[in-house]
């Protein structure tokens, strides 16, 4: 119950407009081995392997300034959707690189996938995608609102790319910093 609450009072302050980005330099590349490395064990349970895939302009990226917390947020979100909605013994892949004006975050699974119908309703607040789960975790569809919402803070893009029974890519794109003027504020 605490854990719905929490996650409405998130929703509200962003649609109040009182969520603001606390911006600090954040290594994306490092943020997100440690979003991997503690959603790992989750996935370990069910044989479901979680990799990481970097491509060299990823590495060679600055620190960016970002909000740590917000950005964790959406990767540890998008990484446990991957894993619960994936098949046993399934796989997991974080993808990350880099343009000359934006980083692409993609997360990447061999999962159960999602019809077209699904897909235009999943940012929706309180969607379930599948209501016979709703029993088996405390989720509420209220993560991918939230995921939203902050990849809007950042300035940034989400759209995902679905087959059911082919598994499930989230594209995340987010601007980089242009000169010493961060593009998202």
């Amino acid at each position: 119950m605490t854990m719905l609450v929490e996650r409405l009072l998130v929703l509200s302050r962003l649609d109040a407009g009182v969520d603001p980005i606390r911006k600090e330099p954040v290594n994306i590349v490092e943020l997100a081995g440690q979003c991997v490395d503690m959603l790992r064990p989750i996935a370990d349970q069910r044989q479901i392997s979680i990799e990481m895939d970097v491509d060299d302009s990823a590495n060679m990226l600055e620190p960016q300034p970002s909000d740590p917390a917000k950005l964790r947020e959406v990767l540890v979100n998008l990484i446990d959707n991957a894993v619960h909605y994936n098949k046993d013994e399934g796989a997991v892949t974080l993808r990350i690189s880099a343009a000359p004006k934006s980083v692409v975050l993609e997360v990447i699974d061999t999962g159960v996938g999602m019809s077209p119908e699904t897909q235009s309703h999943l940012f929706e607040r309180f969607y379930r995608a599948d209501p016979s789960r709703q029993s088996e975790t405390v989720n509420a569809g209220l993560g991918l609102a939230i995921v939203k919402g902050y990849i809007d803070l950042f300035g940034g893009t989400i759209s995902v790319n679905s087959l059911p029974g082919k598994g499930s890519t989230f594209r995340v794109t987010l601007p980089r910093v242009m000169g010493a003027v961060p593009v998202y504020a």
